[in-house]
């Protein structure tokens, strides 16, 4: 019986980007080999949502509880890249898959990127001046796979000669087949079928300054006036976030992961504009206001930009509560709506989950 091992390395970010974008492949790769042996190394403190996808995982501290706890960075260093290395070395994987950061992200990979693995790297598009990095390029020299969960056509990517690329589309943690209906997704939030519903979501929550800004547009638009009722909006925290859910009138708080299995229950979103939940709204078709956020590696405005620009989103400055309320009165016009979901749904017409996990399968034959 065919049993291949698989370590998927998840580096820390504010977000869930990185695990989740892992996650959605490990379920594929599953799919089609339901007897092979797939291990996590994470430094997320979302690994929760890892055990909920039925997937092993191994936790190191992330960066921002060594700060918070008063772990040296020398002492931080040592303990990453011996538990890296003992693992790596301890499951003697098949098969290494890591996603946005080739070295790791203290440079742990280095010594077992040289080892006698099999090494796929999910590569998303960077700002220009982290992928012309020479460090960067030359990293990804020692993989023998590029994953980009993007169309070739949409994007322009920095990879080095002879390397080998799989273009997937976008990886997405559960396919537009995989929700329940409107009626369903209404009844498990306790909300009635017929009220206008925005779902409010900005990323995994460990950004303070997200926090804030969801805050804010709360205050906005929770129960403003609308053509079809009182607007109420869906709010979640990430994973990451260790505070309550804002509570009030008009706020209906979200406890399910993953949530895209009830976007159907939605007319609208307001998002913060990383690539994961920007990638899940348009292929399920969500009509969707973005606000992007800086980040040092992913350009937000610009993804923002480019929804905009093909009518599948609304890019509005969050501090002008008179545009957010146009914005959201936008979506909840109907031929407005229509357009959007069509346009969205063009844009990011299926899964690439599966492409990648394919792509994946075939190093390992």
């Amino acid at each position: 019986m065919r049993c291949p091992r698989l370590l998927f390395y998840a580096v820390n970010g504010l977000g869930l980007g990185h695990v989740t974008r892992l996650l959605s492949i490990a379920r594929k790769v599953r799919d089609i080999e339901p007897h092979c042996e797939i291990v996590f190394l994470t430094s997320s403190e979302a690994d929760n949502v890892i055990y909920q996808e039925g997937f092993a995982a191994f936790k190191i501290p992330s960066r921002n509880i060594r700060l918070s706890s008063g772990i040296r960075p020398v002492t931080y260093a040592r303990m990453v890249q011996t538990v890296t290395m003992n693992l790596v070395a301890s499951l003697h994987p098949h098969l290494l898959v890591v996603d946005t950061f080739p070295a790791g992200m203290i440079q742990e990979l280095l010594p077992c990127l040289r080892w006698d693995l099999r090494k796929a790297f999910v590569y998303r598009e960077q700002r220009s001046a982290v992928a012309a990095d020479p460090v960067f390029q030359n990293t990804l020299k020692l993989y023998d796979l590029c994953i980009v969960p993007h169309l070739k056509t949409d994007v322009k990517m920095i990879i080095p000669d002879g390397l080998e690329v799989a273009w997937t589309g976008p990886i997405i943690i559960r396919d537009n087949t995989e929700t329940i209906s409107h009626e369903e997704g209404r009844k498990r939030l306790g909300a009635s079928s017929d009220i206008p519903l925005f779902y409010v979501t900005f990323g995994g929550g460990g950004d303070t300054e997200a926090n804030g800004v969801r805050d804010k547009i709360i205050s906005y638009l929770a129960g403003i006036d609308t053509p079809h009722g009182k607007l109420y909006l869906a709010v979640t925290n990430g994973p990451l976030h260790r505070g309550d859910i804002p509570r009030g009138n008009y706020i209906i708080p979200v406890f399910d992961y993953p949530i895209a299995e009830i976007y159907p229950a939605f007319d609208g979103a307001i998002s913060a504009a990383g690539y994961n939940t920007v990638m899940e709204l348009m292929h399920h078709k969500i009509p969707s206001i973005f606000i992007p956020f800086e980040r040092q590696v992913d350009d937000q405005e610009l993804r923002a930009k480019w929804a905009q620009e093909h009518n599948a989103g609304i890019l509005t400055d969050f501090n002008n509560r008179e545009e957010l309320i146009h914005a959201a009165l936008q979506i909840l016009d109907t031929k407005v709506a229509q357009s959007m979901r069509h346009n969205a749904g063009q844009l990011v017409p299926e899964n690439g989950a599966m492409n990648a996990a394919q792509a994946i399968i075939r190093l390992l034959d």
